[in-house]
C-alpha cells in the first residue's frame, strides 16, 4: 500500500451577496461557487509482476463551478397569503487532471463499456455508438462508422452524452385564507442524459437470440415486448425511430445513443392540503 494514501481535497471559493426589498416581501441571494477535488482516491495500474493490477493512490482534480440564484416573495400578505419560492442552480463539472486519462467504465459486467473517464470531460459521460436512426427504404437500424471498417462495434464508440445536468432547482409555493392552506413543492433538472439499458430487452423486435431447434422450429422469443414498437418500421417509405422486426437481427445496440434519453424532468414532488383547528381559549 502507498504509505502516502490520505483522503481527498475539497478547495472551495464562494462569493454571494443577499438581497431583500420592499420591506422583507422579496429577498433571496445571488452566489458564484468554484470547488476543486484533488487528491482523488484513484486506482492506478501496476506492473503485474507485483502480484497485483493496481494501487491505490492519491492523484487526480475535478472541477465543479456554476452560480446559485434563488428568490421568495409574498405578493400578499392578510387574510389571503400567498408565498412564492423559486431556485436554481448551474453546473459546470469537469475532469482537470487523471492518474490514467480515457479510463472505460463499465455499469454491467456483462456490457461493454457505458462509460469513460477522461480529462476535459465531466463526470458520467457516456460512451457508446452513435445512433443514426432508421433507414426508411430499409428499416435496419444505422450507427457512426467511425473508423470506416463497414463493421459497428466497440471501435466505433465515442461520446455521446453526460449524466451531469447543466442547470437544476426547485419551485414552491403556499396559498393561505383563514384555516386553509395549500402547499405545492417541484423540482427540476435539465441537460442530463440517462442510458435506458432495458429497452434493448423490451425493444428486442421478435429476435429470437437463434430460439430455433435444427428443424427450424421456433421455440423461444428473447422477450416480451412493450407497446413501443408498434410505431416500428414496417414497410418501405416509413420514417419511424423504431427498426424493423426481426427474428435474427437484434436491432437495437444497447450501448449507443439508440437508448440513450433525455433525463431532463420536472417533477410535482408534494402537494399539501391542510385546514387548522384553532380552539377557543376560554379567559
Amino acid at each position: 500500500a502507498d504509505p502516502d494514501l490520505k483522503w481527498q481535497t475539497n478547495k472551495m471559493v464562494n462569493f454571494g451577496v443577499d438581497y431583500e426589498f420592499f420591506h422583507g416581501r422579496m429577498y433571496g441571494s445571488l452566489e458564484y461557487y468554484k470547488s476543486n477535488k484533488t487528491d482523488l482516491l484513484s486506482e492506478d495500474v501496476i506492473p503485474g509482476t507485483t502480484g497485483f493490477e493496481s494501487i491505490t493512490r492519491n492523484y487526480g482534480n475535478v472541477l465543479n463551478r456554476g452560480f446559485e440564484f434563488s428568490v421568495n416573495a409574498v405578493p400578499f400578505d392578510g387574510e389571503f397569503r400567498w408565498d412564492i419560492g423559486f431556485n436554481i442552480s448551474t453546473l459546470h463539472n469537469e475532469i482537470i487532471d487523471l492518474s490514467t486519462d480515457g479510463v472505460l467504465v463499465n455499469a454491467y459486467n456483462d456490457l461493454s463499456p457505458t462509460h469513460i473517464l477522461q480529462e476535459g470531460q465531466a463526470l458520467g459521460t457516456f460512451w457508446g455508438v452513435n445512433y443514426l436512426g432508421v433507414d426508411p427504404e430499409t428499416g435496419d437500424p444505422m450507427y457512426e462508422d467511425i473508423n470506416g471498417d463497414g463493421i459497428i462495434d466497440g471501435d466505433d464508440s465515442q461520446i455521446i452524452g453526460k449524466a451531469t445536468p447543466d442547470m437544476y432547482g426547485g419551485f414552491n409555493t403556499t396559498l393561505a385564507w383563514k384555516n386553509w392552506d395549500l402547499g405545492l413543492a417541484a423540482s427540476f433538472s435539465v441537460g442530463n442524459d440517462v442510458y435506458n439499458l432495458i429497452r434493448g430487452e423490451y425493444e428486442s423486435l421478435g429476435w429470437s437470440d437463434e430460439g430455433w431447434d435444427e428443424d427450424l422450429i421456433l421455440y423461444q422469443v428473447y422477450t416480451n415486448n412493450s407497446h413501443e414498437v408498434d410505431d416500428r418500421w414496417q414497410q418501405p417509405g416509413d420514417q419511424a425511430d423504431i427498426p424493423r422486426a426481426s427474428l435474427i437481427n437484434q436491432n437495437v445496440l444497447q450501448n449507443s445513443s439508440q437508448t440513450l434519453e433525455d433525463a431532463s424532468y420536472f417533477r410535482i414532488r408534494t402537494i399539501n392540503l391542510g385546514y387548522t383547528f384553532k380552539p377557543k381559549v376560554k379567559h
